[in-house]
């Protein structure tokens, strides 16, 4: 296998008093900001041969070496075939109804269209906002989930909002069809969350270095028939897959969840009509409130009930009448 050569350069005046992490992306754009300082957060990014860390202010004449990224990301364009579901919309902020199978930004290793394809094509000046690959996100929904996102149009609102987010000052709440019924009604789960050790894809629960995270959950339906329920969740914190594997750590995974779930081949056997529906991890972004970047007034935005939950409620309440 062949080994690529490192990335090398030496600070110039001009690059002196910059974070390391912006350095990088700046001098190698076909990687992302995240893959760059992902480097640098493990100690792989040397100055002046010691490790870097993505905050390192340089200085003029400092080598700086790093290690070429697996996967460099290929170039955005703007995707006029993708038509966005927009919810809300002005000069500081677009609100969109992601639909489930849309990639948000591309990401090494993937193909296909993304929703920062779609908002190039709305509008070029996203591009102007935030990094090169993530044109104005703030925040990001799997590929295989569906629901509001909110997009910064501005600098000024991608920072306002990004540290709302990071301050958990937005009110996130989800639907959710799982496999079981939860023991109790209402719950809080407390379970704290980081990288799977081995199985780099996934996250996992409950180890001492993990960042903590919290999600309540409120039961709305359950279905005795398929032993389905339908959740309806607030998340009080925005780690990666908090809402599946917090609902796995309850016994009750997301329903199709390909990654937290053991499946869904007994109901494929048992139940032939909900095989339609279960193409997808059934887990949908239903609101979003924050305060609005500009007027500071807090701002709802609702994402309707999307076809394939709307199919699969009218199947299992169908399914109970038999």
């Amino acid at each position: 296998m062949e080994t690529k050569e490192p990335l090398s350069f030496t600070v110039t005046t001009a690059e002196a008093g910059q974070r390391l992490d912006m350095a990088l992306v700046t001098r190698w754009p076909e990687f992302s900001r995240s893959q760059l300082a992902r480097l640098a957060k493990v100690g792989q990014v040397k100055v002046d041969g010691r490790p870097g860390r993505p905050s390192t202010r340089l200085i003029s004449g400092q080598f700086i070496i790093c290690p070429s990224p697996a996967t460099p990301l290929t170039d955005l364009t703007p995707d006029p075939e993708l038509k966005l579901d927009i919810l809300y919309e002005d000069k500081s902020i677009l609100a969109v109804n992601k639909p489930w199978g849309l990639l948000v930004h591309p990401a090494p290793g993937t193909r296909g269209p993304t929703l920062a394809g779609g908002l190039l094509a709305h509008d070029s000046r996203f591009l102007t906002v935030g990094e090169r690959f993530r044109p104005g996100l703030v925040h990001r929904l799997d590929r295989d989930t569906s629901g509001v996102m909110v997009i910064a149009r501005t600098e000024l609102a991608l920072k306002i909002l990004t540290a709302a987010f990071s301050r958990r000052e937005t009110t996130k709440r989800y639907l959710a069809f799982v496999r079981g019924r939860p023991h109790i009604n209402r719950g809080d789960i407390n379970l704290s969350i980081g990288r799977h050790p081995s199985q780099r894809h996934k996250m996992t629960g409950g180890g001492v270095r993990e960042k903590p995270a919290r999600t309540l959950f409120q039961l709305l339906r359950y279905f005795p028939t398929t032993n389905i329920s339908l959740l309806l969740l607030t998340l009080l914190s925005g780690r990666t897959h908090q809402a599946r594997v917090h609902l796995a750590s309850l016994g009750c995974p997301v329903l199709a969840d390909p990654v937290y779930s053991r499946g869904v081949g007994d109901l494929f056997h048992r139940y032939p009509s909900l095989i339609p529906y279960l193409h997808r991890q059934l887990l949908h972004a239903r609101r979003l409130t924050i305060n609005h970047p500009t007027t500071t007034l807090p701002l709802t935005l609702r994402a309707p009930w999307p076809e394939d939950f709307t199919s699969l409620w009218q199947e299992l309440m169908y399914l109970e009448k038999l």
